[in-house]
Parts: structure tokens; C-alpha cells; sequence
């Protein structure tokens, strides 16, 4: 008998259900064991960091030479949402959201000679965003947005720069990720820094 209402609450539970996601990325390739802060000697040749490392995912010119970076991610986002559908309610919506990253990155300058003038190493593992929310109509608002974390790699854009609309093309060598204005992180808004040319 209690296992008959145990099974019927379970799948009255499973019908106020309205959506759940779970979406894990993993982004770049993991990085090998370095040390924290400068990961290798000043004077170290880009070859020895070339095989310790593997090709960078984002370079960009410097005054003295050059800077690469490597960047490996982890983001987890979970969404759970709750509706009063299957009761013949339709007006009433509970969401609820939350997303996590760990991320490690690598950046490293070069001089002209392809020698390592500074570097720096770091590690960080946290909320990247979340939220609640009671909708009276329809659900109709996403709890959870990490699309600044997740877009594609520099690599798989490379080629198509000459197909971009013309303020993006003539923008070209400010890209964060290939260009010869610096380097910016993954998840910096595209609508500052560099790429504030590119707005409409």
C-alpha cells in the first residue's frame, strides 16, 4: 500500500515538472601540472613552452613581441522549472537556475628573440550566475545564461573574417583572440574593449 503512494506522488511530482536541463561544456584541453603564478623561467624559448603546452588558443601582437593564451574551461548549468500544467493551470511558473565554471588559463609574453619575458598562471572555481523566478503567465524568462562562456573557439572562426559585415572586418586586428590589441578573457562582454567598434 505505501509503495502504491509512494510511486503515485512520484508521478504527480513528475507531471508539475515543466523543464529540466542540465548542460555541461568543456572547453579548450585540459592544461598539464604548472606551477601557480609564473608557470616557466624568464628566458624559457617558445619551443620548450610550444611542447609543454601545444598551440595557444588566442595570440596577439605587443610592442615587444608578442603574447599567447591557453584557457581551459569547465561550466555546468542546471535548470529546474515547475508548472501547474498538468492541473489545468497554466498560469503559474516556477524556475530555478544556477551555473558553475572552473577555469584555468595560461598567459605568456614573448620578446621579438621568441624568448619568455612574463607570464602568469591561474586557477578559479565558481558561480558564474543563477536565479529564481515566479512567472504568472508563461515561462517566458531563462534563469540562467552563460552563452559569454561558451561560444566557439578562436580556431573554429579563423577563415571566415573576410564573410563578417564590414564594421566587424575592418575591426579585425582588435579581436581579442587573434588580433594585435590584446587579449581578452572568455566571458568579457563583446560590446566593450575591442569589440565596442563592432556595435550597431
Amino acid at each position: 500500500m505505501m509503495r502504491g503512494v509512494h510511486v503515485f506522488a512520484a508521478l504527480c511530482l513528475g507531471c508539475l515538472l515543466s523543464g529540466c536541463s542540465q548542460w555541461r561544456y568543456d572547453l579548450g584541453a585540459p592544461l598539464p601540472a604548472l606551477p601557480e603564478g609564473q608557470p616557466f623561467a624568464t628566458g624559457t624559448p617558445l619551443a620548450e613552452v610550444l611542447a609543454v603546452l601545444g598551440p595557444p588558443l588566442r595570440i596577439t601582437a605587443t610592442d615587444q613581441g608578442y603574447a599567447l593564451l591557453w584557457e581551459y574551461w569547465q561550466v555546468r548549468e542546471n535548470t529546474l522549472g515547475f508548472s501547474l500544467g498538468a492541473l489545468g493551470v497554466d498560469f503559474l511558473s516556477v524556475d530555478l537556475g544556477e551555473a558553475h565554471a572552473r577555469t584555468e588559463m595560461v598567459m605568456l609574453q614573448f620578446a621579438a628573440d621568441h624568448r619568455l619575458s612574463s607570464g602568469i598562471h591561474e586557477r578559479w572555481d565558481s558561480d558564474v550566475g543563477g536565479g529564481r523566478s515566479v512567472q504568472p503567465l508563461a515561462s517566458l524568462v531563462s534563469v540562467v545564461d552563460v552563452d559569454d562562456l561558451v561560444g566557439r573557439l578562436p580556431q573554429q572562426a579563423w577563415g571566415r573574417q573576410s564573410l563578417e559585415l564590414a564594421p566587424v572586418t575592418l575591426n579585425h586586428q582588435n579581436r581579442p583572440d587573434q588580433g594585435q590589441a590584446g587579449i581578452s578573457q572568455r566571458g568579457v562582454p563583446a560590446g566593450i574593449g575591442q569589440r565596442s567598434l563592432e556595435m550597431d
